[in-house]
């Protein structure tokens, strides 16, 4: 099928381009944006490469931005998947449940971003299966930022795809685009001839003076051309001298298309002003708004070229931008009320829609607008819209009769905002609103005010006085607090674990104890664990982990980041790593990543992924300098302070506790300090630098004390009784070590069980120590934590040199260096290498990888990969527990392996035993 663009002017390099983008698209995939000043012809353009694409045989599927919904995310999502609703239904449950939820078609937990950038890419794909498939999105400039995101997303993703991506957006728009992958194509006016040829084409009648002046004036702009000399057709002006395009208003082509529409009757105007506040050009919705026979009435302005209604029949389009514009324009605030108020009635099924719609049509202070208008912020949230939760919930306070009402809603939006959204500014604006009003504060204003305080300013003191004021005055609930006073709970147990004092966190403490049992996320719980670790029961435990397996399907950054925070305290953090990572990706929850960020770095340190973890700091520390959140850069400082401390970057680590200090001092942030003091004990114990270690160690608790909300306390046990042993206190490492005993940490997690059991065999006496180093060693899980193992190794294997177990010791000291060696923790690397010097060993004894083993040293490899140890396996094979060590130091070099968790692998390895007999 042949086709012929006519009517197009001057654009024949422009048309060119197009026609190979087109057949790039069919076959590979392709993306174009054009770009300039209103009306040059990109509308047309986009018009000539549908019908260009639809002759080819590509599928065409169109959208656009509307001006009045720049603040409803994924609205120009919404015109694309509308059109595809076979493919739609084609889709996993899991997409198509997510596009459905983040366009308000369904309920759900909220998809992250990410999700339906995924979904919608795989929407596109599917619909490209049969035929190759053109998106065009006219207006970019005026697309909400989520569907922006999106249209970034899949055009930096359609190589090797059949689908084609076009879009416009006018140049002055200041809405960057090349960034999303479109090839940027200008439209520039048309040349004088071009333009001469344009106007004889289509006004043969006029003359050629008046043709001539017509072109001079409209500087080449396609639009202006044929509008000018339109207006003065109609007008009769032959000379373009009069009251035509030639003077004043009539110069403007939006005022043209003004005076064209203000010429149709009154019920064409009314239904095209519902067109255009509906936005998307659903003719159903249009049907239900404008009222019986109401469709009828866009007979006028179809002929007029002013409209265009789909060949499907279910959706009207605008012949151009400027024509929305003038339609808005011509019409009053009470008709643009009343479109509202019809539009609302027409999507009561779409909550958000129609609470946005009841927004625009309500001046006046309404409960039950407002209620309907919180109810789609709360929508709004659920399904990832953080932005538009905000919008929302800030309209609802405004139409909220009773100032208690408006002061919770503002609170609540500025909440949100400072929370997941992570727009300081636009919080403090709120709260500079809410501070304005005389009347008490309230739970959700001092949870707004005391977060922001603490978060950008570190003022524990101010937030506690804020939040316990307002949660003493709240009447007390029945059961678990929910809504406003968990919030305010929440936010109370941060302020207290980073301030780390008494006066701060007994108050919540004596307020937690009014309350029954939560869930492990709930403000009660997390303020229990910062209270008293040891405390938590083993049903608590179960919970937790159950929550972190509902994360799979959960996107509500502010579920993620709590249950994150819990399984924080108990080692489960790659549980949670998925959904944390979501909500890093999600550009929606800037607020949140921050805390989510702190999560992923402690989850590559505390599995020793070093580099990882200190790029993670790294990324934190400078979105936190860019946006304002002063306190959790700090967690990066720490993270990162560790990071070097463990790989021997002593400058780096000081200069990371020197930000930690310099920032927490000041403020008394009781736990900032403690990290800094853990940072400097860990890199003084790389160096074998006891006694600054214990000054350090000690400085976060004295020895045999675990003071409440001071997790650092348990973090740092390890440290403390390492220092104290090497520095000769082993009274105080005694102590210390019951101390850890008794307080149950050890059942929490394979971690800390492994810390606790490692201190009890540094401190036990010589003719147990190698039981108790064994029983450490052979803990199951502790393969998660190689620099904790590392250590336990290391502990062992010097306890044995000092002993003149040097063979014994070599082969412990051996496993610890290779761990840290694969850590790239250097000073511990060579700590054990010293050590393994010490008893005789130099590096080349390592050499034996691939010799045989022996039938008995066979057998010891094969017991010891089962997990057994030492003892279990000497007393299975009628040997000593040294006799078992010696053959484990010799089997280890001839496997080229460094530690008992390697061994079942590098046994598999092994060639197979050749037949008895032969």
């Amino acid at each position: 099928m042949d086709f012929d663009p006519t009517g197009l002017v001057g654009r024949d390099r422009e048309l060119g381009e197009l026609a190979m983008f087109l057949d790039k698209a069919a076959s590979d995939g392709a993306t174009v944006l054009l770009t300039g000043e209103p009306g040059v012809g990109k509308t047309a353009l986009l018009d000539t490469t549908a019908e260009l694409a639809l002759a080819k045989g590509t599928r065409v599927v169109r959208g656009s931005g509307v001006e009045y919904e720049t603040d409803i995310s994924f609205a120009g999502l919404h015109q694309l998947v509308a059109a595809l609703p076979y493919e739609l239904g084609r889709l996993p449950p899991s997409m198509r449940e997510a596009l459905e939820v983040a366009l308000g078609l369904g309920v759900g937990p909220a998809p992250s971003r990410i999700t339906v950038l995924n979904a919608a890419l795989s929407l596109f794909e599917e619909a490209a299966k049969e035929q190759p498939l053109l998106l065009v999105v006219d207006d970019l400039h005026v697309v909400d930022h989520a569907s922006r995101s999106v249209v970034g997303f899949v055009a930096r993703r359609l190589g090797g795809r059949r689908i084609g991506l076009i879009g416009a957006q006018r140049a002055e728009s200041g809405e960057p685009l090349r960034a999303t992958g479109l090839t940027e194509v200008e439209i520039g006016p048309l040349n004088d001839a071009d333009a001469l040829r344009l106007l004889s084409r289509r006004f043969a009648h006029l003359p050629p003076r008046v043709l001539s002046t017509v072109a001079r004036e409209a500087q080449g702009n396609p639009l202006a051309l044929l509008e000018f000399a339109g207006s003065t057709s109609v007008s009769g002006d032959r000379n373009g001298s009069g009251a035509g395009w030639a003077s004043g208003p009539g110069r403007d082509v939006r005022a043209l298309y003004g005076a064209r529409v203000e010429r149709l009757p009154q019920r064409t105007r009314d239904l095209l002003l519902l067109a255009v506040l509906e936005g998307s050009g659903d003719i159903g919705v249009l049907e239900v708004a404008g009222g019986p026979d109401g469709l009828g009435s866009l007979a006028p302005a179809e002929r007029d070229h002013l409209v265009m209604v789909a060949e499907n029949g279910r959706t009207v389009r605008f012949r151009h931008p400027l024509v929305r514009s003038a339609v808005v324009d011509g019409s009053t605030g009470e008709q643009r009320r009343s479109a509202h108020r019809r539009l609302a009635d027409a999507l009561a099924d779409q909550p958000e829609r129609r609470g946005d719609h009841l927004a625009r049509a309500t001046t006046v202070p309404d409960e039950a607008v407002a209620a309907v208008i919180e109810s789609a912020a709360r929508s709004s949230l659920r399904r990832g819209d953080a932005d538009g939760a905000v919008v929302r919930m800030r309209r609802a306070a405004e139409l909220s009769p009773d100032r208690a009402d408006r002061r919770r809603r503002m609170s609540q939006a500025a909440y949100i905002a400072v929370w997941i959204t992570g727009h300081l500014e636009t919080s403090h604006e709120i709260m500079r609103e809410v501070r304005g009003d005389p009347a008490a504060r309230s739970l959700s204003a001092a949870a707004a005010a005391g977060y922001l305080v603490l978060v950008t300013e570190g003022d524990a003191d101010t937030a506690h006085a804020l939040l316990m004021k307002a949660i003493e005055q709240a009447p007390a609930p029945s059961g678990p607090p929910h809504g406003e006073l968990e919030t305010a709970l929440f936010t109370l147990t941060i302020v207290s674990e980073f301030s780390g004092r008494r006066e701060h966190w007994q108050p919540l403490v004596d307020v937690l104890a009014r309350f029954p049992e939560a869930s492990p996320a709930a403000a009660m719980s997390l303020g229990r664990i910062h209270h008293d670790l040891g405390s938590v029961t083993d049903d608590t435990l179960r919970r937790l982990d159950e929550e972190i397996s509902r994360l799979k399907g959960r996107t509500d950054a502010d579920v993620v980041v709590r249950t994150a925070l819990a399984a924080s305290y108990f080692d489960r953090l790659p549980g949670c790593r998925e959904a944390v990572s979501r909500v890093i990706r999600d550009g929606g929850a800037v607020g949140a990543s921050m805390p989510a960020l702190v999560f992923a770095a402690l989850d590559d340190l505390y599995a020793g992924r070093l580099q990882a973890s200190a790029d993670a700091a790294a990324e934190l520390i400078a979105l936190c300098e860019e946006t304002g959140y002063h306190l959790f850069a700090q967690g990066g400082h720490y993270v990162a302070a560790m990071a070097a401390a463990q790989r021997g970057d002593l400058d780096a680590c000081h200069e990371h506790c020197g930000n930690l200090r310099d920032w927490s001092g000041p403020r008394r942030l009781r736990r900032l300090e403690n990290h800094a003091h853990q940072a400097l004990a860990r890199a003084a114990l790389g160096a074998a630098d006891f006694e600054t270690a214990y000054r350090h160690a000690t400085a976060i608790c004295a020895p045999g004390t675990l003071p409440p909300f001071n997790h650092e306390a348990v973090l740092s046990a390890p440290d403390l009784v390492e220092a104290a042993v090497g520095s000769g206190r082993h009274t105080e490492a005694l102590r210390h070590a019951d101390a850890i005993r008794d307080a149950g940490v050890g059942r929490l997690s394979s971690r800390l069980a492994l810390c606790a059991a490692t201190i009890t065999a540094m401190t036990s006496a010589p003719e147990a120590m190698a039981e108790r180093f064994e029983e450490a060693l052979a803990l199951p899980g502790i393969e998660q934590w190689p620099f904790e193992a590392g250590r336990a190794h290391l502990a062992y294997g010097e306890r044995l040199r000092r002993q003149g177990l040097n063979r014994d010791a070599r082969t412990q000291l051996t496993a610890a260096r290779g761990l840290f060696e694969e850590l790239g923790a250097r000073p511990w690397e060579d700590r054990a290498a010293a050590e393994l010097r010490a008893t005789g060993m130099t590096r080349t004894s390592r050499g034996k990888a691939g010799e045989a083993l022996t039938p008995q040293e066979l057998e010891v490899a094969r017991l010891a990969a089962t997990g057994l140890s030492n003892p279990r396996i000497a007393s299975r094979l009628f040997l000593s527990p040294r006799t078992v060590s010696s053959h484990l130091y010799r089997v280890f070099p001839k496997l080229g392996i460094t530690s008992r968790a390697e061994l079942r692998d590098a046994l598999e390895a092994l060639p197979p035993e050749p037949p008895a007999g032969l």
